[in-house]
């Protein structure tokens, strides 16, 4: 009983110092803005997003800076490709032209076509595409859209 006793009052008997307590802040403070920075760091680098067939309806976030990349079937054989219908050039441009790769060398082979966006300035902008034969003034054979939201 006598050396719990001691053992207890040895741990009554010590104080937080002042001194204890300005370290413990300053480190909290250290681990707090580091990992605030790390955050920035993060956030300081474009989000890029690529993108198929299956996440049409989707919203796509990027940070202003960003790239979409959207790769789609097609088969320019028939007359039919993918055109950029809809589209807010405020929040999001076309970068360069769509990129076609064929699937084969025969003749009326299918192909993938790959369009790539760069998110402009902070907003939300429907990109739409229909895949038709522009000279037709019919309804698109199909159509795919995102929603994109720029940050």
């Amino acid at each position: 009983m006598l050396a719990r006793t001691s053992t207890l009052g040895a741990l009554r008997s010590r104080s937080v110092t002042p001194a204890t307590v300005l370290m413990t802040l300053a480190v909290s403070a250290m681990i707090g803005v580091g990992a605030i920075a790390l955050t920035q760091v993060d956030r300081d680098s474009p989000v890029s997003a690529t993108i198929g067939p299956d996440e049409s309806g989707s919203i796509v976030d990027l940070d202003v800076g960003g790239e979409l990349t959207i790769a789609l079937q097609a088969n320019p054989s028939t007359g039919y490709g993918w055109t950029v219908t809809s589209i807010d050039p405020a929040v999001v441009t076309q970068t360069g032209e769509p990129e076609l790769s064929a699937e084969s060398n025969l003749i009326g082979a299918g192909a993938t076509v790959t369009f790539r966006f760069t998110a402009a300035g902070a907003g939300v902008s429907e990109l739409r595409l229909d895949y038709q034969r522009p000279w037709e003034g019919v309804e698109p054979l199909g159509t795919y859209f995102v929603t994109i939201n720029v940050r």
